[in-house]
């Protein structure tokens, strides 16, 4: 699946991915790796739990762990504040 960053709370180490099918999924970032609005991500998106994504905008790997799916704008916007 791909997705489109369109929040990040770096404090906290979150990010809300836009899916291909136009709901969101948050996770946090496990291993710091740099994440910023605008980058495709592509991976398990729709799967609680740790996971490995590919930030192809970065060409580099993200462990995460994904906490939500299939959210709308307002909930992912409100989890990430």
């Amino acid at each position: 699946m791909r997705g489109v960053v369109k929040f990040v709370n770096e404090e906290f180490g979150l990010v809300a991915v836009e899916t291909e099918h136009g709901e969101y999924t948050v996770f946090g970032l496990m291993n710091g790796g740099t994440v910023g609005i605008g980058d495709v991500i592509t991976g398990d998106l729709e799967q609680l739990d740790h996971q490995t994504l590919r930030n192809e905008t970065r060409d580099s790997r993200l462990h995460v762990y994904i906490e939500d799916t299939e959210l709308t704008f307002e909930d992912a916007s409100e989890k990430l504040n």
